[in-house]
């Protein structure tokens, strides 16, 4: 950005006092910049109240990807041609190379896959840093983005939390779904297997909680509005391999609990490692267990 420009953004800077990652953006947008003849930017009519934002749509949340949102309450169309996502939380950064128009006054999330988490970073440090490349030829830095449903916390943990589980033990779900009873009193049994890797450390398996849509199956040792399958497991470089078994059964049946369920097979597995505080990661499914899974809601459902 050229210095009328840094200077107006220092101007603004003492009368904020502190800036929000939207209100850089703006700034930084105040003057879009367009090619001039020699292929270099200069600066043009502004493009204002441009937002943006990192979240995270429910159907994102087995895997490793977010969205940018960008809120344009400008009057003129926002062409983003490149997006990078980096910053503490993450080891390294991710390029978004497509193009995508947000037209004046709307909201358009853009998808972005995330780098892999920088777990040396404490919970207090993580930032979100991302630069929008734009078709007129300006570049803009949003630092420590806004991130007002905490997604960084949660995917940053829920990642670093497999890679210390991944040191000790390797735990899936089996890829086949044994089912007790028929029709209206179907139960579905989901074994889990747990295999030390010899490495140091201690793994404690606390608890497998609920889902939306499945939930612990009622019996003498759990009641029936049980929210987890309590595992009291421990694993450790000394342990044989293991496995447990969770009876199961829906927690809805309501005819939109499958034809819009996105999360319902996402079990998570509370855990502690090496002595540490409860942390929280996704129970490893396969895709074919998932589907076993959701056949015996239909079968006990109806």
């Amino acid at each position: 950005m050229d210095a009328g420009l840094n200077a107006h953004a220092s101007r603004s800077s003492r009368r904020a006092g502190l800036l929000s990652a939207s209100s850089l953006l703006c700034i930084a947008m105040l003057a879009g910049c367009a090619p001039a003849t020699d292929g270099t930017s200069t600066t043009m009519s502004p493009p204002t109240d441009v937002t943006v934002q990192l979240g995270q749509n429910r159907d994102q949340y087995a895997g490793r990807s977010a969205i940018v949102r960008v809120e344009n309450g400008s009057d003129d169309d926002l062409v983003v041609i490149g997006l990078e996502l980096s910053g503490s939380a993450f080891d390294g950064a991710t390029d978004r190379d497509r193009t995508s128009t947000v037209p004046a006054g709307q909201t358009k999330d853009l998808a972005v896959e995330l780098p892999p988490a920088a777990c040396g970073t404490a919970a207090s440090d993580l930032r979100a840093d991302i630069t929008l490349h734009l078709e007129d030829g300006a570049v803009v830095t949003v630092a420590a983005v806004e991130d007002p449903s905490a997604v960084l916390p949660r995917l940053h943990g829920a990642e670093c939390t497999v890679v210390g589980v991944e040191r000790i033990a390797d735990i899936t779900a089996e890829s086949s779904v044994r089912l007790e009873g028929s029709g209206p009193s179907t139960v579905a049994v989901l074994t889990i297997s747990i295999t030390p890797t010899g490495r140091r450390g201690r793994l404690d398996l606390v608890e497998l909680r609920s889902t939306v849509l499945l939930k612990p199956a009622p019996d003498a040792s759990a009641p029936i509005d049980a929210a987890a399958w309590p595992l009291g497991r421990t694993v450790d470089a000394t342990s044989g391999p293991q496995s447990i078994d969770v009876r199961i059964v829906p927690t809805r049946c309501d005819p939109h609990a499958l034809a819009e369920d996105k999360v319902g097979t996402l079990f998570p597995l509370v855990v502690r490692i090496d002595g540490g505080p409860e942390a929280i990661m996704t129970l490893p499914l396969p895709a074919a267990t998932a589907t076993a899974l959701k056949d015996a809601v239909r079968i006990r459902c109806g």
